[in-house]
């Protein structure tokens, strides 16, 4: 099975293909709020390195959330759009768990989630040992003590993927038309709306 693997909740575009789990390449990219622009270049890039066309492709994953709003919605909705009209299986998995699969061990993983704030879960190999929330820094790093997890924090350099672990985390998703990012908090034009 061939399975193409991309995650836009920070500021670096991760992309992987896989082959039965197992990467066969990958694509990075360093963005400036761009990552809707290059997207769609970028996999059709990886896509002819590797003679696969998109119709040869049997999965999508996408990491969809905690993070940046915008990039959630970006992969989010290239996800959908493939899955649709390709007929092809959509799944999901945590952003958070995405961006740190590679690493060993129990980690805490956090994305910067700002005003002293992270999007913060621990798993351990492909197994979840907290649900991911919203928590201050200070509560996070408490809590990988408390847990002896590896705080690890997530952004633009410190990320690694493990599309193995990524597979067997993810999920299938059963409703593609109802499929929306995990944002763990409203955004701040809501917030200051509610104000």
């Amino acid at each position: 099975m061939n399975q193409i693997l991309f995650d836009s909740s920070t500021g670096v575009l991760v992309m992987a293909i896989a082959k039965d789990g197992k990467m066969i390449d990958f694509s990075i990219r360093m963005g400036k709020k761009d990552h809707a622009k290059h997207i769609v270049e970028r996999m059709d890039q990886m896509l002819k390195r590797k003679h696969i066309d998109i119709n040869q492709i049997d999965e999508i994953i996408v990491g969809y959330g905690p993070g940046s709003y915008t990039g959630l919605r970006i992969s989010v909705m290239v996800g959908k759009m493939l899955a649709y009209t390709k007929g092809i299986t959509l799944r999901s998995v945590s952003s958070l768990f995405f961006l740190s699969s590679g690493i060993e061990g129990r980690v805490c993983a956090m994305v910067d989630a700002r005003n002293g704030n992270v999007f913060g879960g621990i798993f351990e190999n492909d197994q979840v040992i907290v649900e991911e929330s919203l928590r201050s820094y200070d509560e996070m790093r408490e809590l990988a003590k408390k847990h002896n997890a590896k705080p690890y924090l997530i952004d633009d350099y410190n990320y690694e993927i493990d599309t193995q672990k990524i597979l067997n985390l993810s999920q299938v998703v059963k409703d593609v038309h109802g499929f929306v990012p995990n944002y763990l908090r409203i955004t701040e034009a809501e917030r200051n709306l509610n104000d």
